[in-house]
């Protein structure tokens, strides 16, 4: 055992400091502390963080708490060396010599090292104020050498926020030895959107209440995704144009699209004027740091990416360089049709920045029609790109070979240029927590190995992660639990078995619970990942849900085998049987439960549809401000999706004139300053009404989603299509205190696939859609949003 000063530390230290060639090192013996933490006189707050971490951690572990003293104190028996201090330094390992995120697990004669690269912020960490942690993007080395140390050499696992989530081998004696170990996370970026945001009772529903849910304690929340070494290098990719609207569009509106009424949907990517602001706005960033509103930037990176939708500009310049039909990828999403366009003026911008900005990096998404590289020229060299893949849908063949090939055609295009993957890990929750109803889960983990070995073998460095979204802003750690765990532990590290994780996470979560828990998990998988469950959908559809996926015989299967898992978890430590109960209450029962709620609404789909006859009215131009909406047929009796009445003052006007059909929509007696307005990259999120029109109840039908400030986005469901040029003249006015209106004209010979004209009948539905409260529709859908053949009928007037 060492006992002294610091000076007799570093010489005995300094005296056998060869790496890698100390003996075991004996931390506790027998429940007995036979080692102290020590810091640094003043520690990082990384280091701090850490200390505080390895000490808890062993604590549980052994029954021991470890004191922790600094370089200035005596030490009894082994050193444990956390962060940069005198000692470190003595053994020619200092902080500056470690590159981001670089970190060292080293052994030493009677001392343990643990220290990496951290942030010179020295501040005070309090361990039970979250506020003081590390921040994502903060330097933390330290924090990352310690949590390798647990689960290297102490078999510690995290598997959920909480100590439920905790595996904490329990032994009265801790001895350690092996090699030193110094490494960096293989993937320089790693973040999941919304990380944190935990119901409290981990569980959550896609379907919202009005009194909300209860979040998990941010304390909890924060432990659990540093664990999980979220964050990393500062980088950020996302759309990034949407402020230019309040800083130019007044004058300068030829920076915008043209070919448009009301506020343009996209910027002009040939307007050279538009080029040179976004330069100017570019090297302003890099000189000082300065993003303007709207702007997306972080670190040596500043995002070059458009507006969210296809709705490009129409000016000679840029339809040059759209294409009609895609030559990559699949028509109706993820293809090339733009891709000219938007790097060729990514391009424009890069050579600029790279004159005076030569180390920095400018940061672009590949996405939607724009997902493929380019081929008219070479991507600049100083442009990133993050690729968005719908991992996920591993049940959809035609998006799985997609994905890639855009994997495939970035690698090929460029070996060096830095590339990271954005992953909808979100559907199908997203899809039921908008349209409020349980979706069956998306379990695919193993899916998750393929994926990132082809990853780290295609040079990605990092992704970001849409979650398993719920109701109020939450996500799901169970929807997610499997999946993100061999994410995070494989974006990591690379030469990790994923197949071993997934099966270790059964063993030591589950206990003798293991393999019911595992049958039932992997059971769901082939489930989901089945495409004949999916009937070649993309969707994920409430009655795909539970009539094709979670049938009944196989909701009396998964509910069989959780009967195995209590039985086997009863008398074992209770902390197993905790978990399968969480299991059975957040995803078993809780399907149960969304498919009966399901079957109760088909019973009740055979209320009669609406029918309106719409009145022929005195020409008016296409200006909704000039019709006289007293002459105009009135949509009225709403109710919820799912034929509740309410007693919400909602209703919609609609008349026509030949040539243009004009619709009121309002609703009244509410707060207008509490209408949600989301992040100003899309309408779908927020207050918004959406209106469907088909020539006939089926698949194919036009879409428009709007919101409080006049946003607009138009989708045509198409077989040739999926852009709807609706023509529309829009205005959205919460002028009033207790009234939204919305009175728009739309021509009709662009209203649906064809035309209209008088006296054709149509189909027709709005929704008043909202994130606070329950959505309402015109023709209840008993189902989600999209529900063509629930549309009511509206009959034009000759």
């Amino acid at each position: 055992m060492m006992r002294g000063s610091l000076l007799a530390v570093v010489v005995l230290l300094s005296a056998g400091a060869g790496a890698g060639l100390a003996e075991p090192l004996t931390l506790v013996d027998d429940g007995r502390p036979v080692a102290s933490i020590v810091l640094a006189e003043e520690p990082t707050r990384a280091a701090q963080f850490a200390a505080a971490e390895l000490q808890y951690h062993l604590e549980r572990m052994t029954g021991t708490e470890l004191s922790v003293v600094t370089d200035a104190d005596p030490v009894a028996g082994v050193a444990v060396l956390v962060g940069e201090s005198a000692a470190t330094r003595a053994l020619g390992l200092a902080n500056e010599d470690f590159e981001p995120q670089e970190y060292l697990i080293g052994f030493r004669p009677n001392a343990l090292v643990l220290m990496g690269r951290d942030a010179d912020d020295r501040s005070a960490m309090d361990y039970q104020n979250p506020a003081t942690f590390p921040g994502d993007f903060d330097e933390q080395g330290t924090a990352y050498a310690v949590y390798d140390f647990l689960e290297r050499f102490c078999g510690v696992r995290w598997y959920l926020p909480t100590e439920l989530g905790e595996v904490i081998p329990q032994r009265p004696t801790l001895v350690v030895e092996g090699s030193d170990i110094r490494r960096k996370p293989a993937m320089i970026y790693r973040f999941v959107y919304r990380g944190d945001a935990f119901p409290a009772d981990l569980i959550g529903d896609t379907m919202e209440r009005e009194e909300g849910y209860p979040s998990l304690d941010r304390r909890s929340s924060r432990l659990f995704m540093r664990r999980m070494r979220q964050g990393g290098a500062q980088y950020r990719a996302n759309h990034s144009f949407y402020g230019y609207y309040d800083r130019f569009l007044d004058e300068h509106p030829d920076w915008f699209a043209q070919g448009y009424e009301g506020q343009p949907p996209q910027m002009c990517f040939t307007s050279q004027g538009f080029i040179d602001q976004v330069v100017a706005d570019a090297r302003e960033y890099f000189d000082t740091g300065k993003a303007y509103p709207g702007a997306v930037a972080a670190g040596d990176f500043f995002a070059l990416v458009p507006m969210d939708n296809a709705s490009w500009c129409r000016c000679e310049r840029c339809a040059a360089e759209i294409l009609t039909e895609p030559t990559l990828g699949y028509s109706f999403t993820s293809n090339n049709t733009a891709s000219e366009n938007i790097f060729g003026f990514i391009n424009k911008v890069a050579r600029e920045v790279g004159k005076t900005h030569p180390d920095k990096w400018l940061a672009a998404l590949a996405y939607s029609r724009y997902v493929y590289p380019p081929e008219r020229e070479a991507l600049e060299p100083n442009v990133s790109i993050m690729l968005c893949l719908q991992t996920r849908r591993i049940y959809h063949p035609e998006s799985v070979r997609n994905d890639r090939e855009v994997l495939g055609a970035w690698t090929r295009e460029s070996v060096e240029r830095p590339k990271f993957v954005w992953l909808y890990y979100c559907y199908p929750t997203l899809w039921a927590r908008k349209q409020g109803w349980r979706p069956y889960p998306g379990f695919f983990a193993h899916s998750i190995v393929d994926q990132f070995a082809e990853f780290h073998r295609s040079g990605v460095q990092g992704f970001f992660i849409e979650p398993a979204y719920l109701a109020h802003n939450q996500r799901s750690p169970l929807m997610d639990q499997v999946e993100l765990y061999v994410t995070y532990r494989l974006g990591d590290d690379p030469t990790l078995d994923g197949d071993r994780l997934i099966d270790e996470f059964f063993r030591l979560y589950y206990g003798p619970a293991e393999a019911p828990m595992r049958e039932l998990y992997e059971l769901m998988e082939r489930t989901y990942a089945d495409p004949a469950n999916h009937r070649g959908e993309v969707a994920q559809t409430e009655a795909q849900a539970w009539l094709t996926l979670g049938t009944e015989e196989r909701m009396r299967d998964y509910g069989r085998l959780l009967s195995q898992a209590r039985r086997l978890a009863h008398g074992a430590d209770p902390i197993y049987s905790e978990r399968v109960r969480l299991f059975d209450r957040g995803i078993y029962r809780w399907m149960l439960e969304g498919r009966e709620r399901y079957l109760e609404l088909v019973d009740m789909r055979g209320s009669t549809l609406p029918t309106a006859q719409i009145a022929r009215i005195e020409t008016a131009g296409g200006d909704p401000e000039n019709v006289d909406w007293s002459a105009a047929a009135v949509l009225d009796n709403w109710a919820s999706l799912r034929g509740e009445p309410t007693e919400r003052q909602v209703q919609a006007r609609m008349a026509h004139d030949g040539e243009y059909l004009y619709l009121e929509l309002e609703e009244a007696d509410i707060d207008t300053s509490k209408l949600v307005l989301g992040d100003a990259i899309t309408v779908w999120n927020e207050d918004e009404w959406e209106i469907f029109f088909a020539r006939e109840r089926g698949p194919r039908y036009r879409q428009m989603g709007l919101n409080a400030a006049g946003v607009h986005y138009d989708i045509a469901y198409d077989e040739d299509s999926s852009e709807w040029d609706s023509g529309v003249t829009l205005n959205s006015d919460i002028t009033s205190p207790d009234r939204w209106t919305v009175r728009m004209s739309l021509p009709l010979r662009q209203l649906v696939h064809g035309g209209a004209r008088a006296g054709d009948t149509l189909y027709f539905n709005a929704i008043r859609a909202t994130r606070t409260t329950r959505s309402l529709g015109w023709s209840p859908t008993f189902g989600g949003f999209r529900e063509p053949t629930r549309m009511g009928e509206i009959i034009l007037a000759e």
